[in-house]
C-alpha cells in the first residue's frame, strides 16, 4: 500500500501546487476550481487508503517481488450487481448541473454523493 499511497499523496500535493500557480498566473476561477477538485479527489483516495486499507499487503510494496508473485492477488471485493455506480453518476451529474443551473441542486448532489460514497464503503466490507 505504501507505493500507491505515496503516489496519491504526491499527486495531490502536485495538484495543489498547480492550482495555486494557475490562480496566481491566470486568475481564472473555473480552472482553479477544477484543479483544486482534482487535488481534493486525490487526497480523498489517499485518506481512504490510510483509513480503510491500512493492513493491505500488496506485492508491489515488496522490493524483492517478481511479476509472477502478483498472479491471482486479491485486491478487493467488487459487487457486480450493485446499483451504486448509477446512483454515483446521478449524484455527480446533480453536482455539475447544479454548478451551472442552481446552487441548491449542487448542494443536493453533494449530499447524495457523500451518501453514495458512504454506501460504497459499507458495501465494500
Amino acid at each position: 500500500m505504501t507505493t500507491g499511497l505515496r503516489l496519491f499523496i504526491s499527486s495531490g500535493a502536485f495538484s495543489i501546487a498547480i492550482a495555486v500557480s494557475y490562480w496566481l498566473v491566470a486568475h481564472e476561477v473555473v480552472g482553479t476550481f477544477l484543479l483544486g477538485f482534482m487535488a481534493l479527489a486525490l487526497s480523498f483516495v489517499a485518506g481512504y487508503m490510510i483509513v480503510a486499507e491500512r493492513e493491505a499487503d500488496l506485492v508491489g510494496d515488496r522490493g524483492d517481488a517478481q511479476r509472477a508473485d502478483a498472479a491471482g492477488e486479491v485486491v478487493g471485493s467488487f459487487s457486480v450487481h450493485s446499483p451504486l455506480p448509477v446512483w454515483a453518476a446521478l449524484a455527480l451529474t446533480g453536482i455539475v448541473l447544479g454548478l451551472v443551473v442552481s446552487p441548491v441542486l449542487a448542494g443536493l448532489g453533494l449530499v447524495a454523493a457523500l451518501a453514495v460514497g458512504a454506501l460504497f464503503i459499507v458495501q465494500s466490507r
